[in-house]
C-alpha cells in the first residue's frame, strides 16, 4: 500500500515571493502547493528537501538559475515549467521581471519512490531532472487543477489532489526521470473491483463521510494498490473516487442542515478548511447558500 504522510511545513522557495494561496491547513496528503507572486531580483542560495514543480500561470519574465554546474536561462510565459529535484542546492537564481502568479507544487522524494515501487518491482530511488523552460500540456493541466482547488475548494478536493498527484508523479517518472513505467500494462495484471469489494468500499465511505478519507484508505479496503484502485473504481462506478465521495458529502450536508446542525461543524465534517469556503462551494453546486437551503427545508 502506498502511504505518504502529509507535509506539515511548506518549503521557503523563491524567497521574498508573496503567497497568494496556500494548501497549508488543507487535508491534502503527501503533497503541498502554493500560488505565489514573485518580484524581480536575486534570490539567496538554498537547498530544497522536496521535489519542486513550478508552473508560470500569469506574467512573463526571464529567470536565470544555476545548480551543480548547470546554468539555465529561462524565458518564462504562462505554461512554462521548472523542475528542481529533492536535495539539490541552487547556487544562484535571478528574476528579471515580476512573475504575477506561479504555482509551486511540492512532492516529497518518498512519494516518487513509493509510486515507482508500486508500478515496477525493480524500481530504485528516482530523481527528477533539474530542468526548466519547457512546456508539457499534462503538467500544465494538472497545475491548473491545483490552482482551481486552491481557489475554490470542492467536496472531494483532498481525494482529487491525491489523484492529480499520482498523475503528476507518473508523468515526472516517465518524462523527466527516465523511468519508463507503463501504467496500462501494470493495470492489466491487477485484479478488478468486483461487486463485493466495491460494496465494501462504498460502505466504508458512507461510514466515514465526516472523517478524512484518503485513496490509501479506500485502496486498503479494496485490497488494491492506491494507483490501481482509482482506475478500477472509475470503471466500476463511472465516477472518480473524489466525485463519488463529493456527492455523498453533499447529501450528508443537506441532511445535517435540515436537522439544524451548525454550518461551521458541517463544513468541518465535509472536509472544508473554513466555513466561508463551504458556503461558497454549497452555493456554487446548489444555487443557494446553506442558510437558504435550511430555511427552505423547514418550510
Amino acid at each position: 500500500m502506498m502511504r505518504v504522510r502529509s507535509m506539515n511545513k511548506l518549503p521557503a522557495s523563491y524567497a521574498r515571493g508573496r503567497v497568494i494561496l496556500s494548501s497549508s491547513g488543507r487535508r491534502w496528503q503527501g503533497v503541498q502547493a502554493e500560488l505565489r507572486f514573485h518580484p524581480a531580483g536575486e534570490r539567496p542560495p538554498g537547498t530544497i528537501d522536496v521535489n519542486e514543480i513550478c508552473v508560470v500561470m500569469r506574467g512573463t519574465t526571464v529567470v536565470t538559475r544555476q545548480a551543480e554546474g548547470v546554468r539555465e536561462r529561462i524565458v518564462g510565459a504562462p505554461g512554462t515549467i521548472g523542475l528542481s529535484p529533492s536535495g539539490i542546492r541552487e547556487d544562484f537564481k535571478s528574476i528579471s521581471r515580476t512573475i504575477d502568479e506561479m504555482v509551486h507544487i511540492y512532492l516529497p522524494a518518498s512519494f516518487l519512490s513509493n509510486l515507482a515501487g508500486t508500478l515496477r518491482s525493480d524500481a530504485s530511488s528516482p530523481s527528477i531532472d533539474y530542468h526548466a523552460g519547457f512546456r508539457d500540456p499534462l503538467i500544465e493541466c494538472i497545475a491548473t487543477e491545483f490552482v482551481r482547488e486552491l481557489t475554490c475548494e470542492t467536496w472531494g478536493g483532498s481525494l482529487l489532489i491525491e489523484a492529480l498527484s499520482d498523475a503528476l508523479a507518473l508523468r515526472l517518472l516517465n518524462s523527466h526521470a527516465g523511468f519508463g513505467i507503463d501504467p496500462a500494462r501494470s493495470a492489466i495484471a491487477s485484479p478488478g473491483l468486483d461487486s463485493r469489494r466495491l460494496q465494501r468500499v462504498i460502505d466504508y465511505i458512507d461510514a466515514n463521510l465526516a472523517e478524512p478519507i484518503t485513496l490509501d484508505d479506500l485502496a486498503a479496503v479494496a485490497s488494491l494498490s492506491r494507483f490501481h484502485f482509482s482506475r478500477m473504481f472509475k470503471i466500476a462506478t463511472g465516477q472518480s473516487p473524489s466525485t463519488f465521495v463529493g456527492h455523498r458529502r453533499l447529501e450528508m450536508a443537506k441532511i445535517r442542515l435540515a436537522a439544524g446542525l451548525s454550518i461551521a461543524q458541517i463544513a468541518f465534517d465535509c472536509g472544508f478548511s473554513s466555513e466561508s469556503n463551504f458556503v461558497r462551494s454549497f452555493k456554487r453546486v446548489g444555487g443557494m447558500t446553506p442558510g437558504e437551503f435550511r430555511r427552505m427545508s423547514r418550510q
